[in-house]
């Protein structure tokens, strides 16, 4: 297979300090100061940044506007990742749960709020947003494509999604602060579209300059892929989805928490969280593995210039 009949393969990736996945899970009793996130921060970077280059990957950084602004050491290292050809987008500014939940004057807020912060550091203004948790409708994608911005990476849904929310209280022990991943069902799109102003959920066939960006699901039973599930389950089950996936194109998302382990100084309450307790070397061992399979019927492309192309083009990809 040549380069021109593969397709297309971008790499994102969530930048969710452990204060943010505390808040998720609901730890309220354990302080991690300031010394320690930009520790989190210089430690997972390197590491992310050294397996990116080592496969000559351009990625997308979801990043958090609130720790950006309050550390200048979290500033450089988010413009050194810029600086190496990597794309940073917004991921809002304080990162809260439940968004598609908020008042519009809120959402717009942490959207802003995060686009000044990022375009401060870089000089470029952000194109792509993320919600927090997936929380995402049409009032969120609205306000998104009305800022400017565009495209949206927030679609996600997979079977766990119905499972987390009727036993996430017997699964976790204080349940989980995420009001709602919000208006998505399965019937959510596997490839790109123009989301319709009136239910993200369907096409557009208006010439809306404004993408949504998908994640990936199994055909059978509708498991996700990405690579925090991925490193989680057998390598028989990932070995296999990884060479037989044949999705139009793929958003394929890591966590960066997956570059850190819990000799990192990860607070141990934080063990709940999938593959804390994992050696960081086995994770970057598998999630290579997994790449590699993907790079064979793949061709890796920066985010804003596959967004760029559909638009220009208007050559919306449709599903297969």
């Amino acid at each position: 297979m040549n380069n021109q009949e593969k397709k297309k393969l971008i790499i994102s990736i969530d930048v969710d300090s452990p204060i943010k996945l505390m808040n998720f899970y609901r730890i309220n009793n354990v302080v991690f100061d300031q010394n320690k996130l930009e520790l989190f921060y210089e430690t997972a970077f390197n590491r992310v940044l050294d397996f990116f280059n080592r496969l000559n990957i351009k990625a997308t950084f979801f990043v958090v506007g609130d720790e950006l602004q309050n550390s200048a050491n979290i500033k450089n290292i988010i413009l050194q990742a810029y600086k190496s050809g990597h794309e940073i987008e917004n991921h809002t500014y304080s990162h809260p749960f439940g968004l598609a939940t908020f008042s519009e004057e809120k959402i717009k807020e942490e959207i802003i709020l995060c686009n000044q912060i990022i375009e401060k550091i870089t000089g470029v203004t952000p194109v792509g947003f993320r919600s927090p948790g997936c929380s995402i409708n049409s009032k969120v994608i609205n306000i998104v494509a009305d800022l400017g911005l565009k495209y949206d990476s927030s679609g996600f849904w997979s079977i766990l999604i119905p499972l987390i929310k009727v036993f996430q209280s017997v699964l976790f022990k204080n349940g989980l602060n995420n009001a709602d991943f919000g208006s998505v069902t399965n019937k959510l799109m596997q490839y790109p579209y123009i989301p319709s102003e009136n239910n993200w959920l369907i096409p557009d066939t208006k010439s809306r300059q404004f993408l949504e960006l998908p994640f990936p699901r199994t055909n059978v039973l509708g498991l996700p892929f990405y690579n925090c599930f991925n490193l989680w389950a057998p390598s028989i089950y990932t070995n296999y989805i990884s060479k037989k996936t044949n999705k139009p194109y793929m958003m394929y998302l890591f966590h960066i928490i997956e570059f850190m382990d819990s000799s990192d100084g990860i607070p141990e309450e934080l063990g709940v969280h999938p593959n804390i307790k994992t050696p960081v070397k086995d994770k970057i061992q598998k999630s290579e593995r997994i790449l590699s399979d993907l790079f064979e019927c793949y061709e890796l492309t920066r985010a804003r210039d596959f967004v760029r192309l559909l638009l220009n083009n208007n050559c919306i990809a449709n599903e297969k």
